[in-house]
C-alpha cells in the first residue's frame, strides 16, 4: 500500500517536472531569439583611472552581462584634459560616471541626465596630517590646505561655507594632490579620497584625522551613471539595458572583491598595488551602502539639497528645475517591458500549477500528518522544557562525554567563550579552555570521577582561557547525568569578584599607609621649618642688599667683596641654595602628603578628560626632562578618545599628576626595550553608564603577576636605585580611590605591555562633541 502510495506520487511530480520544464523553455526562446541579435557598440567614460571604483562595470564587462543585453561596451579611463560631462555631450563618449558635479552642470543649462547613483555618500573628505591633528573645519585657520578650488571639489566648499570658513582665512593651495604632497609635511591639510590617499599615510605610519563633510550637514552623492538628454530621446530601450547590465556588475562586484581585484590587475592594468585595491574595494562598499538601499538607489530631495549648497555658493541663480534630471521620474524603477510582463504571467501561471499539485499531495499526506502531529507535539514540549532548563539556569552550562569533548552548550557558556555554539559543540574539549597551569589538575578529577564519583569534589576552581586567550577565574560545579557516562558541569565567572577583593585589599593597606605618611609629615614639618629658616638667615647675612652686612665685614677688617668672592669661589654660596631648594622641595611633598590625609571637597571643578589627556601630553613633551631615560619626541602617541566626552568633577592639577605618572612609567618602560620595537603609547578615553573611563597603555615589556599585583603598594618599583621613589603610583592610587571616589586597575602580560584603567563617577550632563 505504501510502495503504491509513493508510486503514484512520483507519477505526479513527474507530470508536474515535465510541465515546469516546457514553460521555461517557452521563456528561454525569446532570450536566445534576443542574443542572436547584433550587439549595439556604446562607450563607457570613467572619471578617473582603472581601479576598484569602477569594479561595477568591469565585472558586468567580464560576465557577459552587457552581452546579454545586447550591448558591446568598452570602457575608457579618464583623459585629465577633458572633462566626462563634455566627453557624453560632444559624443566621444556614450555614457560616463562623475560626482555630485552633474547636477551643477543641468542646472547651467547643459542637457545631461542622471541614470543612476552609484555611491550613496561623496568619498571626498579633508584629512590632517601635522602634529598637533585638526578634528574640525575650524582649526583650518592659519592652515596650509591643499584643494581644487574648482566643481570637482565642491562638498567641500560647501562644507567651509556652511561653517562660515572664507577660502581668504587659510592658506589655499590650490591644485589636484599627487601622492608625495600626502608625504609633505610643510602640507597641514589635504583634500583627498576616503578609497584612496589615506592607505599611503597608513603605510607609512603617518597619523591622521578625517574630517568628513557628512559630520557638518553636507552629504552629497559619489560616483554616478548619466548620458545625455538626446540619447535617452533617440534610445530610452537601449539606456535601460545599460543601466540594468552595470547595477547586475555592480552587485556581483560587491560579492565577488577577489575576482574583482585580479580581473582589474590582469586585464585592466591597473596602477594600485593589491593590497591598496583591497582596502579601496573596502571603503567602495561602504559608500555604495548597498547592505542599507538597493544599488543605484537615487533620492530626488537629497539631489534638491545639493542645489540649494549650489546656489548658496552663488554657483547657480536656480534651483528649481529638475523636470529632466531624472531618466526615470519614479526613481530606480525603470519601465516593464513586454518580455517582462510574458515572464511573470508565465511565473504566475505556473506557480498556480505547482500551488494546485501541492494541494493535491497535500489531501493525500493530511491523515498520516495528523496521526504524527500529537506525539512530535510531546516530544517538543519535553525537549522544550529540558532545553529551557539547560538554556536558562543562570550559568554557563555544557554536558562533557567521557572523553571530556562538549556534546552540548548553553549560549552563557559561547558568551563566556567567546564563540558561537555551533563552534563549540562537538569541537571543543575541556583541555580547550582550562590553562596549562590547572589541565593537569583537572584531567587527574575527571579520571577519578570515572571510577568514583564520590572520590573528589565535584566543585572546584580553575584558570579559564577563552577563544580569544583573555583569563578568568572560574568556579565549576560538576556532576554525573542519572543513567549516562556524560556530565554536566555548571560554570561561574569569578573574575571581578577575585578583583574586587584585590581593590578591597590594596585600599586598606593604602588607608593606614596614608595614616603613618599623615603623622611622619608633621614630625618632619618642624626640624624642615628649621633648615629653611636657618637657609634664609644665612642667604640673608651674604647680600649685599644688607648695610650692616657690609659695615660688620669692614669692621672685622675685611671687603664684603671679598668674603663674597671667596664664597663664590668655593661654592659655599651655591651648596645653601641647594640646601635651600632641596628644603623647600622637601616642604612642597611633605604638603601634599598633608594634604592627601585631609583632603576636602573644596577645589573641585568640572572637567573635560580628553582636554586633561593633551595638557598632560603638553606637559610632558616640553617641561619635563626625560632625555635621561626616554626621548619622548620618538613616542608614537595614539589619540583613542570618545566622540562625545562627558564632564567629571575631579581636582584638575591632581588628575594631571596621575596621568603624568602613568605616561612617564610608560616612557621609562618602553625605553628599556626600544631596541625591540617602536614605543607605541595609547591614550584612551571610553564613557560607560556610570563611570568615564581613562586608559593609558604601552607596548613595553609588561609585567609578569606577582610585579603586577604590588605595583601600587608604597616604596615598591622596580626600577634601578637612585631611579625611582616607588610612591608615584601608590600617591595616584590614593588620588583616584580617596579623592575622587575612582577605581584604578592594571592589567599586564609579559612582552606585550601593560595598561592601566581609571574609572570616574561621570556627571550627568550634556556630552561635549568632539571636532
Amino acid at each position: 500500500m505504501i510502495r503504491l502510495k509513493i508510486w503514484t506520487i512520483i507519477k505526479q511530480m513527474h507530470c508536474m517536472l515535465f510541465f515546469i520544464f516546457v514553460l521555461f523553455s517557452a521563456c528561454s526562446l525569446t532570450n536566445l531569439a534576443y542574443a542572436d541579435k547584433k550587439l549595439e557598440s556604446v562607450t563607457l567614460q570613467l572619471k578617473w583611472f582603472h581601479q576598484f571604483q569602477f569594479a561595477g562595470y568591469y565585472a558586468a564587462l567580464e560576465k557577459g552581462f552587457y552581452e546579454d543585453e545586447g550591448l558591446d561596451v568598452t570602457i575608457l579611463e579618464r583623459d585629465l584634459k577633458f572633462n566626462p560631462v563634455d566627453q557624453v555631450l560632444n559624443g566621444s563618449a556614450d555614457f560616463g560616471v562623475t560626482n555630485s558635479e552633474l547636477l551643477l552642470h543641468y542646472l547651467k543649462g547643459k542637457p545631461v541626465v542622471l541614470l543612476s547613483s552609484i555611491f550613496q555618500h561623496s568619498p571626498l573628505v579633508f584629512l590632517s596630517k601635522t602634529s598637533p591633528l585638526v578634528h574640525s573645519p575650524h582649526g583650518f585657520f592659519g592652515k596650509k590646505v591643499l584643494m581644487n578650488s574648482a566643481s570637482q571639489d565642491i562638498e567641500l566648499r560647501s562644507m567651509l561655507q556652511r561653517e562660515e570658513i572664507s577660502l581668504n582665512e587659510i592658506d589655499l593651495i590650490d591644485k589636484y594632490a599627487s601622492p608625495e604632497d600626502y608625504l609633505d609635511p610643510d602640507i597641514d591639510i589635504i583634500a583627498a579620497y576616503i578609497t584612496n590617499e589615506p592607505y599611503y599615510l597608513n603605510i607609512n605610519n603617518i597619523p591622521y584625522s578625517t574630517i568628513y563633510p557628512s559630520t557638518y550637514g553636507v552629504d552629497f552623492y559619489g560616483d554616478s551613471l548619466f548620458t545625455s538628454l538626446k540619447r535617452t530621446k533617440k534610445n530610452p530601450d537601449q539606456v535601460r539595458r545599460f543601466v540594468r547590465a552595470s547595477l547586475k556588475g555592480w552587485k556581483y562586484a560587491l560579492e565577488h572583491q577577489s575576482e574583482l581585484i585580479e580581473i582589474i590587475i590582469n586585464k585592466f592594468g591597473s596602477l594600485k598595488s593589491k593590497n591598496h585595491l583591497i582596502y579601496e574595494a573596502g571603503k567602495v562598499k561602504e559608500l555604495i551602502s548597498a547592505d542599507l538601499v538597493k544599488i543605484g538607489h537615487t533620492n530626488p530631495g537629497r539631489w534638491q539639497s545639493i542645489a540649494n549648497s549650489f546656489e548658496d555658493l552663488e554657483m547657480i541663480s536656480n534651483s528649481e528645475d529638475f523636470s529632466n534630471f531624472f531618466f526615470d521620474p519614479n526613481v530606480g524603477r525603470y519601465e516593464i517591458e513586454k518580455n517582462t510582463v510574458t515572464y511573470i504571467s508565465l511565473l504566475f501561471l505556473l506557480f498556480v500549477v505547482i500551488l494546485f499539485f501541492m494541494l493535491a499531495l497535500t489531501r493525500k499526506l493530511k491523515i498520516e500528518v495528523n496521526t504524527r502531529i500529537d506525539i512530535e507535539e510531546r516530544l517538543k514540549k519535553s525537549e522544550q522544557y529540558y532545553r529551557s532548563l539547560f538554556q536558562n539556569t543562570g550559568a554557563a552550562t555544557i554536558i562533557i562525554n567521557e572523553n571530556m569533548l562538549i556534546k552540548h552548550c548553553n549560549d552563557n557558556f559561547a558568551i563566556l567563550y567567546g564563540r558561537k555554539r555551533e563552534d563549540i559543540e562537538k569541537t571543543i574539549t575541556l583541555k580547550d579552555f582550562v590553562a596549562d597551569e590547572d589541565i593537569h589538575r583537572i584531567c587527574r578529577y575527571h579520571e577519578a570521577r570515572s571510577r568514583d564519583s564520590k572520590s573528589v569534589p565535584n566543585r572546584y576552581d580553575f584558570k579559564f582561557v577563552s577563544a580569544d586567550g583573555e583569563f578568568k577565574n572560574i568556579h565549576v560545579y560538576i556532576d554525573l547525568i542519572s543513567g549516562s557516562t556524560d556530565r554536566v558541569a555548571s560554570l561561574i565567572d569569578m573574575t571581578e569578584k577575585v578583583k574586587t577583593q584585590e581593590i578591597l585589599i590594596q585600599t586598606e593597606k593604602m588607608i593606614s599607609v596614608g595614616g603613618l605618611a599623615a603623622g611622619m609629615a608633621h614630625e618632619i614639618n618642624n626640624p624642615l621649618a628649621g633648615i629653611l629658616h636657618g637657609s634664609q638667615n644665612i642667604l640673608r647675612r651674604l647680600s649685599p642688599d644688607y648695610k650692616n652686612n657690609t659695615k660688620i665685614a669692614s669692621d672685622v677688617g675685611c671687603t664684603f667683596e671679598d668674603i663674597n668672592s671667596y664664597l663664590e669661589q668655593r661654592g659655599v654660596l651655591r651648596m645653601i641654595r641647594g640646601i635651600q631648594s632641596s628644603g623647600e622641595r622637601a616642604a612642597e611633598i611633605v604638603k601634599n602628603m598633608l594634604e592627601f590625609s585631609r583632603r576636602s571637597d573644596s577645589g573641585r571643578t568640572s572637567c573635560d578628560l580628553n582636554s586633561i589627556f593633551e595638557d598632560t601630553i603638553d606637559i610632558v613633551s616640553c617641561d619635563y626632562d626625560l632625555i635621561k631615560k626616554y626621548d619622548f619626541k620618538h613616542t608614537q602617541i595614539i589619540r583613542d578618545y570618545a566622540e562625545e566626552s562627558h564632564m567629571v568633577s575631579c581636582f584638575k592639577t591632581e588628575i594631571e599628576q596621575v596621568l603624568l605618572n602613568l605616561i612617564k612609567n610608560a616612557a621609562y618602560a618602553m625605553y628599556e626595550i626600544s631596541h625591540q620595537r617602536s614605543p607605541k603609547l595609547t591614550l584612551r578615553t571610553k564613557v560607560e553608564k556610570e563611570f568615564i573611563i581613562i586608559e593609558v597603555e604601552d607596548n613595553g615589556p609588561g609585567m609578569p603577576e606577582d610585579v603586577r599585583k604590588r605595583v601600587f603598594e608604597p616604596f615598591f618599583t622596580t626600577k634601578l636605585p637612585g631611579s625611582g621613589t616607588g610612591l608615584g603610583l601608590s600617591v595616584s592610587y590614593f588620588i583616584i580611590t580617596q579623592n575622587h571616589k575612582g577605581l584604578f586597575e592594571v592589567e599586564s602580560e609579559v612582552g606585550k605591555g601593560t595598561k592601566f584603567s581609571i574609572k570616574l563617577p561621570r556627571i550627568r550632563s550634556i556630552p561635549i562633541k568632539n571636532g
